[in-house]
């Protein structure tokens, strides 16, 4: 037997759920007139109650009660995407902010950095310079002076030849003790009548204290065929050795 089931009188009755139909028949059972039944059933309408409040409800107020039920789920589910979308946009803005922050610094430690980077290169910069001019004042103090390298250059030319180019190269090279080395070089070009002339030239020079190392580059004969051209290197003494084959 099941739960919805139960006996009385020795007879069984099922528990049966709510039907109209069964209420109608019960109804026209017990009615004394055979017909009535049958106006109250066309009365009613076969469909007219699906459920036992319909007869009592109207249908506008249920029609009106579901649309208010999906503008109020329409209006939680806006203000659900509204606060999420808010939540995510103070969490962006937040995040924006403290890279705006983190920017300010960097860039005050950045422009910070660069002013004691330029202060230092200026420094390192007037450090050098101080450095190159105090090398060329040593090297000043330690050469010949170039009116006397001109002088002697001149006055030991031969007769009937004359200079047309006169050029000075100055080297400098570091030593075995880490010592700058400056080192001048002088190259002549002229003309001579002859090769007698050029070789007397050139022992006149290598006879002066003022160069050491002469050596003829070339000597060639003149556009003309009567002259020849010539070209002479040599080396500038140090002063110090000047002033010692000097006293000598």
């Amino acid at each position: 037997m099941c739960s919805n089931c139960f006996k009385s009188r020795n007879r069984r009755f099922h528990c049966r759920p709510f039907s109209m139909d069964r209420w109608r028949r019960r109804l026209c059972s017990r009615s004394s007139v055979d017909n009535s039944c049958w106006h109250l059933y066309a009365l009613l309408g076969e469909s007219s109650m699906k459920h036992p409040f319909d007869d009592f409800i109207p249908q506008a107020w249920q029609t009106q009660r579901a649309d208010k039920r999906v503008i109020r789920i329409g209006i939680l589910l806006v203000a659900v995407v509204s606060i999420a979308t808010a939540a995510a946009f103070a969490t962006t803005l937040t995040g924006w902010r403290g890279i705006l922050k983190d920017r300010e610094s960097v860039a005050s430690r950045w422009d910070d950095a660069k002013g004691r980077v330029n202060s230092y290169v200026r420094v390192q910069k007037e450090i050098q310079d101080a450095v190159d001019e105090t090398d060329e004042i040593k090297s000043l103090a330690n050469s010949i002076p170039r009116s006397l390298l001109l002088w002697q250059l001149t006055q030991s030319l031969p007769a009937g030849s004359r200079l047309d180019d006169l050029r000075l190269e100055t080297r400098k090279r570091t030593g075995e003790n880490e010592e700058v080395i400056f080192s001048e070089t002088v190259m002549v070009l002229g003309v001579a009548p002859n090769d007698s002339s050029i070789s007397s030239y050139i022992d006149q020079l290598a006879s002066s204290p003022h160069f050491i190392n002469v050596s003829l580059m070339y000597a060639q004969l003149d556009a003309d065929g009567h002259s020849r051209n010539f070209s002479i290197q040599m080396e500038v003494g140090e002063k110090k050795q000047v002033a010692m084959e000097g006293l000598e």
